[in-house]
């Protein structure tokens, strides 16, 4: 087997150890689809600018697998193939990106249900000897599947402090939580969640974006632009805005960008082929800064609870007005900028309800006046870039590394608090 571990630092160059953290888990943190993966990247980044030495050591594993694009994914965001592992003759890719090493295994599938039960086990063994070697004080992981919590169990045994990083409303099972030291939410909403849904204790990190990772170097605003045409996200109310500007705004353009939802299913399932011609679409895209550069107004219609969403943080760096439900962690996120608008109860508790006229009503007034009112508009992006300024991750990056060397502490008084 090659050595694909490299071993953290014995201390930083003021002679304090540094904290050594690492990331474990399938799902590979280049994942430009999905929301957990960039914040746990940018965790790890925020913490290695802070001295620590961070790492990850994931498969290649995507919530929407590039296929056959694999190499050219990964290549684009710096990663590289280093040799394969001796006896499973797997490739490997590493790369050392803004202070984080980064290992990730490449097995035949890229997406997660589909691992075969021989794959899990290496992935489990390569933890276990990526554990021995370099014994992190502290693993963040998350996952409620069997290997997601075997990783949990080798993480335990290796003595390091457990950490899940909760940032999905959906998990149902408290034993997923059974051996973890700390959970980290990403929202006060979320830790509210859990503890009203299953007593679960929990702390809020805050949402971790860079948002220099989306900045558009010019902005040539154009389009009302919705990003993943899920049900549950509220494209059915996407539509009926759509529907409504062809009567009363047909200057108005709208952009649709795919990820986990397809825009065709939705048309269908309410009979609206026709406004296809009213709707640039476009494919998940690796540049969301290209997305930015484009769109005037962001819309945020969910029907579900959203534990956060890191596109309110994006648009608001571009100087983006959004239009937002008024639930979840959407309002705590977006900060005092866009508008909170409300969601009908009915498209609450069925993500295909079809909001009336009158349920739209206050999202159409304020879409339209952005549109059409240039005043309006620009004070709304002031508003947004203001927002921006107090949204940066720096200090949530030392209250992030206070909590986790609290919590070393506490467990086994490895560390010194600070």
């Amino acid at each position: 087997m090659p050595d694909i571990y490299i071993d953290a630092p014995a201390a930083n160059a003021g002679g304090k150890a540094p904290l050594k953290v690492a990331f474990l888990s399938p799902f590979i943190l280049q994942d430009a689809a999905s929301g957990a993966a960039q914040s746990i990247r940018t965790m790890l980044e925020q913490l290695a600018a802070r001295g620590a030495s961070c790492h990850a050591l994931t498969a290649c594993c995507f919530d929407v697998p590039p296929g056959p694009r694999l190499g050219e994914v990964l290549q684009a965001q710096g990663l590289r193939p280093t040799g394969l592992i001796k006896e499973v003759n797997l490739p490997v890719w590493q790369g050392l990106l803004k202070g984080v090493e980064y290992n990730a295994i490449q097995f035949s599938s890229q997406t997660r249900n589909q691992f075969s039960p021989s794959e899990e086990i290496t992935y489990r063994d390569m933890v276990r000897i990526w554990l021995k070697q370099n014994q992190p004080d502290v693993v963040i992981t998350y996952g409620g599947l069997l290997l997601d919590i075997e990783v949990q169990r080798c993480v335990k045994a290796a003595g390091a402090l457990l950490v899940f990083y909760l940032a999905n409303p959906s998990y149902a099972r408290p034993e997923t939580f059974s051996r973890v030291d700390l959970i980290l939410t990403n929202s006060e909403a979320t830790s509210a969640h859990y503890r009203r849904t299953m007593n679960l204790e929990s702390r809020s990190a805050g949402l971790f974006v860079d948002p220099g990772r989306a900045l558009a170097a010019k902005r040539e605003p154009q389009f009302v632009t919705f990003i993943n045409p899920m049900p549950e996200k509220g494209v059915t109310l996407f539509l009926k805005l759509v529907e409504r500007a062809a009567i009363e705004a047909p200057d108005m353009q709208f952009l649709v960008i795919e990820s986990r939802g397809r825009l065709a299913e939705a048309l269908q399932k309410t009979g609206n082929a026709a406004l296809l011609e009213r709707i640039r679409l476009l494919p998940k895209q690796d540049n969301i800064a290209a997305v930015y550069a484009v769109t005037k107004v962001l819309l945020m219609p969910s029907f579900w609870f959203e534990a956060a969403g890191r596109i309110l943080i994006e648009a608001n760096a571009n100087g983006i007005p959004v239009l937002a439900a008024d639930g979840g962690g959407i309002p705590e996120t977006l900060g005092d900028a866009g508008r909170l608008l409300p969601i009908p109860e009915r498209c609450r508790q069925d993500y295909w309800a079809v909001p009336t006229d009158e349920d739209i009503l206050p999202w159409w007034r304020e879409l339209q006046q952005l549109w059409s009112d240039p005043v309006h508009y620009q004070a709304m992006s002031e508003l947004a870039l203001a927002t921006s300024v107090k949204q940066g991750v720096a200090a949530k990056a030392e209250r992030l590394e206070s909590m986790l060397r609290a919590a070393a502490s506490e467990k086994n008084g490895k560390l010194p608090r600070v």
